[in-house]
């Protein structure tokens, strides 16, 4: 870890009393090895000789008092920093996140958290767990042992913030198909998720297929 000048030279002086811990003595050595201006003031500090060192004996004393609290007060300065940034790019991070899983929109797969109901003379489709933000629903007609049957095949998408944050005892619910739209006339109701384009259009055979990869969810 690179270390400032001035804290350096505020331990400059344990440095060169001995009495500085290993790991502040291996900072100002490799500190000392790439610095010129702090070697030039070390080197002044052995200038200065052991009698002009002894006679100032208590001032040094002081002056090694002072250094411990100025480079204590400066390492906790650091630290102190150093986890405000690291705690600024968690939240920053943890945004971030947040905002592409809310705008991150997925089909919403059918595993015993979707159901279906005929509620008041509508078709209500119920979640749980989720909410989804946007869904499909079409209407087809097929043959089925020779009489003409209405399916719905319907689709439910949310987002994937939706998807990790909302509670399992959650439950939002959607009108398939209203009491004033036929939901009377419904025979089956399916949950698909795959390519819906043109299935109100599609022959017998097309139509088979997809009710082969639905689920089916509710029928009359």
């Amino acid at each position: 870890m690179n270390y400032p000048c001035n804290m350096i030279r505020d331990l400059l002086p344990l440095y060169y009393d001995g009495v500085c811990s290993e790991e502040s003595q291996t900072a100002v050595e490799e500190h000392l090895s790439e610095c010129l201006s702090c070697r030039q003031l070390y080197a002044k500090m052995g200038e200065a000789g052991p009698t002009a060192q002894a006679a100032y004996h208590p001032d040094r004393e002081q002056q090694k008092a002072v250094s411990f609290q100025s480079v204590r007060k400066k390492l906790l300065r650091r630290q102190f920093l150093t986890a405000a940034a690291v705690l600024f790019l968690l939240t920053a991070a943890f945004f971030s996140a947040a905002a592409v899983l809310k705008h991150s929109s997925q089909v919403i797969s059918c595993e015993g958290n979707i159901s279906v109901s005929m509620t008041n003379g509508s078709l209500i489709g119920r979640l749980q767990g989720n909410r989804a933000d946007r869904f499909r629903v079409k209407r087809a007609e097929l043959q089925e042992n020779g009489q003409e049957k209405i399916c719905l095949f319907f689709c439910l998408s949310g987002t994937k913030w939706d998807a990790l944050t909302t509670d399992r005892e959650v439950f939002s619910e959607y009108v398939l198909c209203p009491a004033d739209k036929g939901a009377d006339q419904i025979d089956h109701v399916f949950y698909y998720t795959g390519d819906d384009t043109g299935l109100e259009q599609m022959d017998e055979k097309e139509l088979q297929e997809v009710i082969r990869t639905s689920v089916l969810l509710w029928s009359k």
